[in-house]
């Protein structure tokens, strides 16, 4: 008997369930204004590592606008 070679949805429900918790966590934590980001590194098909990131940003004030300090 051969061996059983899995399909997609099989492949994409395997990865989801790994990286679904951390999506959550990070859109849970995501900042109101800024920049999220997501890395997932696959290493023989699997998920060998996940990079989560959030940067606030704000709006400075124009340089003849900012008081000297």
């Amino acid at each position: 008997m051969a061996p059983t070679v899995p399909t997609a949805d099989t492949k994409v429900s395997r990865l989801e369930n790994v990286l679904i918790p951390y999506l959550r966590q990070l859109l849970k934590d995501a900042p109101d204004f800024g920049e999220v980001s997501f890395t997932a590194t696959l290493h023989d098909g699997e998920i060998a590592r996940v990079e989560l990131g959030a940067v606030v940003a704000r709006k400075v004030a124009p340089r003849a606008d900012r008081r000297r300090a």
